[in-house]
């Protein structure tokens, strides 16, 4: 129109900008795949995509004493989209066409892959037993509780293998599993904050662990003393109170050399190994292994997960607080937990000595 404006005339531009933000529905997720941080974030779908990923910082006070957990979220989980939609994604079954290892892969359907597995279970498990079988975490989604509970169950149930899912990504200290027999230790993460002195071994957490990498840094603050034991300088050790340096594959000597300083000096305490640890079970000195109820008991009611500890005050062998859980009933692998408490009461264990004890 002669006299109109251009800004006037081409003002529908500015829809694309428009359009460009406005969503069919703003769900919530998190990005489980081999990680536990579960940071909440808003999902922005439109057309059925997801286009944008926001952090949602509405996270609860964890008391007045501690930090809170948010903000939380890192880079990665921001490119989970991304990776969801990547060609490398398997979408739908894939069946190997060649020898193994040529790579070779043809697509089946979904009902054939679930009729050629479940033929496949049932031979396995009758001609060689369950335990013929491995249950591997896959692309880690098990960090998700919903779908971890579907392949527990499916695991207890069949009796067959499901290593620990760590395992395929080198990230589990074996120490830990040889030494306790479970896969992790752990506290809640505003425990480093009230702690007096904190190791960083074997982790990375300003770059593997940023979501709760925070309540390191602030624990500083409080008075905690960080350590930060890596060859290399890591951004964690950047934010430490101290960088220890050992040359590679020499931290086991290290760590053996601080046991062998704290018993020799006797820096620790009594009552928390007492009550906290298995120091005080009795170990055989056939074959150092713990002194378990099948030992000195026996009988088809006897457990090999009852132990004993030395009692100071009634000068005997006595079974230790919360150990020897109820075996499972019959025709099922799950096993019983002992919920009981390790709270010591009037027991007094010996943490060091030699015993006799009548074994059947």
């Amino acid at each position: 129109t002669p006299g109109e404006s251009p800004a006037q005339i081409y003002r529908g531009w500015e829809d694309l900008m428009r359009n460009k933000w406005t969503w069919d529905r703003v769900a919530r997720g998190t990005h489980g795949t081999n990680c536990t941080g579960n940071c909440a974030f808003n999902v922005y779908v439109k057309n059925g995509i997801v286009w944008r990923e926001e952090q949602q910082g509405e996270y609860g006070t964890s008391g007045d004493d501690v930090p809170d957990y948010g903000p939380r979220g890192c880079q990665k989980g921001l490119r989970h989209a991304k990776y969801m939609y990547g060609k490398q994604r398997l979408l739908y079954p894939m069946k190997r066409a060649g020898e193994r290892g040529e790579g070779k892969w043809e697509r089946i359907g979904w009902e054939q892959a679930m009729e050629e597995i479940a033929d496949k279970f049932i031979d396995y498990t009758v001609e060689y037993g369950p335990t013929s079988i491995t249950q591997g975490a896959g692309t880690q989604a098990s960090m998700k509780q919903a779908v971890f509970a579907g392949m527990g169950r499916f695991v207890a149930l069949t009796g067959i293998e499901f290593p620990e899912a760590f395992a395929g990504v080198g990230d589990q200290p074996t120490g830990i599993y040889m030494t306790t027999g479970l896969p992790l230790l752990c506290d809640s993460m505003p425990a480093v904050y009230k702690s007096k002195c904190c190791l960083v071994w074997f982790c990375n957490p300003a770059v593997t662990r940023i979501p709760d990498a925070h309540f390191f840094w602030e624990a500083r603050y409080n008075g905690t003393e960080v350590i930060a034991i890596s060859p290399e300088f890591t951004p964690t050790a950047m934010h430490a109170s101290k960088w220890v340096n050992p040359n590679p594959g020499t931290d086991a000597a290290l760590a053996l050399s601080m046991v062998q300083v704290i018993l020799e000096e006797g820096i620790y305490d009594t009552d928390f190994m007492r009550e906290q640890t298995d120091l005080p079970y009795l170990v055989r000195t056939d074959n150092l292994k713990f002194l378990r109820e099948t030992d000195v008991v026996g009988g088809e009611e006897a457990r090999d997960n009852l132990f004993y500890i030395w009692d100071e005050r009634t000068v005997a062998p006595v079974p230790a607080p919360a150990t020897g859980s109820p075996k499972p009933p019959p025709g099922s692998p799950e096993p019983v937990h002992n919920e009981g408490s390790i709270a010591l009461g009037d027991l007094l264990p010996k943490l060091e000595g030699a015993f006799t004890v009548d074994a059947v």
